[in-house]
């Protein structure tokens, strides 16, 4: 998805509830539909002037969750055959053995890719 538009998408629900709120003050005669128009405007205006500091963090791509495990090294809690659990950085995580191998508990590991939650992981040699 572009970044501006993922930008966008996520000011919506700030401009829906700023909407509201303004649409209520003036319906309750509290401020007129000028200072309405104005307070909107500026609201809207402050998401376009901050979205050159938000865009480096929207563009980064920062990997989470599993794929942020790739290349991480751990170990074996159980035996991987081919399924069992590892530990790397500290957390616990499911793995799957490389094709052909099986892992015993306690043998170093290196994560070498994922499927879904699932690390897949190779022994290493120690």
């Amino acid at each position: 998805m572009p970044t501006p538009l993922k930008y966008a998408l996520m000011q919506i629900p700030g401009a829906l509830l700023i909407g509201l709120i303004l649409y209520l003050l003036h319906s309750w005669a509290l401020i007129s539909l000028r200072l309405t128009l104005v307070v909107l405007l500026i609201w809207i205006l402050k998401d376009v002037l901050l979205y050159p500091l938000y865009r480096p963090a929207l563009e980064s791509g920062v990997a989470t969750g599993a794929r942020a495990m790739i290349g991480a090294t751990g170990k074996a809690r159980t035996d991987l055959t081919p399924r069992g659990l590892v530990e790397v950085d500290g957390e616990r995580w499911q793995a799957r053995a490389a094709k052909g191998q099986t892992i015993h508990a306690g043998q170093r590991i290196r994560v070498h890719g994922t499927t879904g939650m699932v690390l897949r992981v190779e022994a290493l040699r120690d």
